[in-house]
């Protein structure tokens, strides 16, 4: 009870910070929007906001702030604007289309969505989602991964230690390796590849659609990988690549970027800050909580991440109290 009343001030002392700074503005992180029965078969709940919520969220930032992309934020640090929301969504699943979009454009709202764009033509999903789908099917006892030996706990309730845990190691893999530990995973689990997945990634149409409706894109890697745990040596093919692959699709220079950081821990080495910069991108974004101060890097940028439940909560009380003032 104590550590969650401390842990809950922190955060509401942070959050003050970056609403009060000589800056501000705030950058928000969304994965996903959609009512938690249709977002159960490719992501973790705690992830998604409910549409309801997600417009409410809309409301409370759109009384304080005007919504903003990332191709403006470097004149909002040089103070042009006033208070800015940049709000943000990684990774690409199809709900930012169909469900986040149309409420964007209802409550007059831009964003920026940054997308792994090895999904984007397989239709398989994204390889976390194939995780989350995979454990609980596996069978008790011990399990080989990627050189590991790990235990299935025969409560498939209590697998969720294991799933981070094989995110954890799957990050740091290049994608082929990653692929033949999916596949034995799958093996394992007594199911196809990419089972139940179908759809639930945008296509390349999506994307396009998103930018047709004023939002602007962003890359996130080809693979999602954690780039602090990968080799230097598959950086340029995950961060240049997936600037190509965007580039192909819009017709467009691409100049943003998030760093992906599954299995959590928001490091972004100096040599993934390097990639990076060597394929050209004016911002980069992380998952490290902060306030947009100025002088920021520009290559890691701070983000607010927005989760369901009490984080989430402690933080739009916070902005809703920014709102009113």
């Amino acid at each position: 009870m104590l550590r969650s009343i401390w842990t809950a001030w922190r955060r509401r002392r942070l959050y003050r910070r970056c609403v009060s700074g000589p800056v501000r503005a705030v950058v928000l992180r969304y994965h996903s929007v959609g009512e938690p029965g249709a977002v159960a078969g490719y992501l973790d709940p705690g992830l998604s906001v409910p549409p309801q919520r997600f417009a409410e969220h809309l409301g409370i930032l759109g009384r304080r702030f005007t919504f903003r992309t990332m191709d403006e934020l470097e004149a909002v640090l040089a103070g042009d604007g006033g208070p800015s929301a940049f709000v943000t969504f990684d990774d690409g699943y199809r709900d930012n289309r169909e469900v986040a979009l149309p409420l964007l454009e209802r409550a007059g709202a831009r964003a920026t969505f940054y997308v792994t764009t090895g999904p984007l033509r397989t239709r398989s999903g994204l390889w976390i989602s194939e995780l989350a789908r995979l454990v609980p099917r596996l069978r008790p006892g011990a399990l080989s991964v990627a050189g590991r030996t790990l235990r299935v706990a025969e409560d498939r309730g209590a697998r969720t230690p294991l799933r981070r845990e094989l995110t954890r190691v799957l990050a740091a893999l290049p994608r082929p390796e990653r692929e033949r530990a999916l596949d034995r995973l799958a093996e394992a689990a007594g199911v196809a590849r990419g089972e139940g997945l179908a759809g639930s990634f945008m296509t390349p149409d999506d994307v396009l659609a998103l930018r047709r409706a004023g939002m602007l894109v962003g890359a996130h890697t080809r693979s999602h990988p954690h780039l602090a745990l990968l080799s230097a040596e598959h950086h340029e093919d995950e961060v240049s690549g997936s600037r190509r692959d965007l580039e192909e699709i819009l017709g467009e220079p691409v100049e943003h970027f998030a760093y992906p950081n599954p299995g959590g821990g928001g490091a972004v080495p100096d040599a993934a800050r390097e990639a990076v910069r060597r394929a050209g991108f004016r911002t980069a974004v992380t998952s490290n909580p902060g306030p947009l101060e100025p002088g920021i890097d520009l290559l890691r940028i701070p983000r607010l991440g927005v989760y369901e439940g009490a984080q989430q909560a402690v933080l739009f009380s916070v902005l809703e109290d920014a709102a009113t003032r």
